[in-house]
């Protein structure tokens, strides 16, 4: 059994991958920051709130902060922000005034084609030197692991 910053794992493939998986996400998210993020003036969080949009089309804004984990008022600032850069509308409810709607528009739509084609052309980069067989095997592996995590829910 490995010992890894205080914690143990049960197994060394459970140490190696609690070791590995945070390298691997930061490296990543510093090559989005830096090749896509920064160039288009959004936030990830404000990218993850546009993709959440294009699936949904339409939503309160209560639902949007709880399907990603943000609080009201963080919600409230990123959604400003996207509005601003009229990516995204808000609208209060003709019934309730406390219910507000966020919808993507098509400005919003065509700028998240956009970064998912240079998550694509960073993704590629990243699987240099895999094989198809080694890529269908990541995929079929990461579709299981997420069905694992959405069974916990």
């Amino acid at each position: 059994m490995r010992e890894m910053q205080g914690a143990k794992c049960s197994s060394d493939f459970s140490a190696e991958v609690s070791k590995i998986l945070p390298l691997i996400s930061r490296e990543y998210a510093q090559r989005q920051q830096v090749n896509i993020f920064s160039k288009i003036n959004l936030t990830v969080a404000q990218m993850f709130i546009l993709e959440y949009l294009k699936e949904c089309q339409i939503c309160k804004m209560s639902q949007l902060a709880k399907a990603l984990n943000l609080t009201m008022s963080a919600a409230t600032a990123n959604i400003d922000k996207l509005v601003s850069l009229r990516l995204v509308k808000r609208e209060h409810s003709t019934k309730d005034r406390r219910v507000v709607r966020v919808t993507i528009l098509n400005k919003g739509k065509e700028m998240n084609r956009k970064v998912t084609e240079a998550r694509c052309s960073c993704l590629n980069e990243l699987f240099t030197g895999l094989n198809e067989q080694d890529k269908d095997d990541y995929l079929r592996i990461l579709r299981k692991m997420y069905n694992n995590l959405r069974k916990e829910k």
